[in-house]
């Protein structure tokens, strides 16, 4: 049986999606991947990311990065 996922514990989920889209925002961007860390834990993508309640801890690190790329395209 899985644990019940949590505000205390759901960035367990993080490390491994965000550097996903982080390599692909660096990629995309042609800058560093540290400035493409840095851009998304900025942007509101990561805060929603960051509440446990929204589930879109739920996405895989592509619908993570198409949510980004959402955001940003609304600026």
């Amino acid at each position: 049986m899985f644990p019940e996922i949590t505000q205390q514990n759901v960035h367990i989920f993080f490390p491994f999606k965000i550097a996903k889209v982080a390599v692909q925002i660096a990629k995309e961007e042609n800058i560093p991947i540290t400035k493409a860390v840095e851009k998304f834990y900025a942007s509101k993508t990561e805060q929603i990311l960051a509440d446990e309640s929204t589930k879109l801890w739920h996405l895989g690190w592509v619908g993570l990065y198409d949510t980004y790329k959402a955001e940003q395209n609304d600026r």
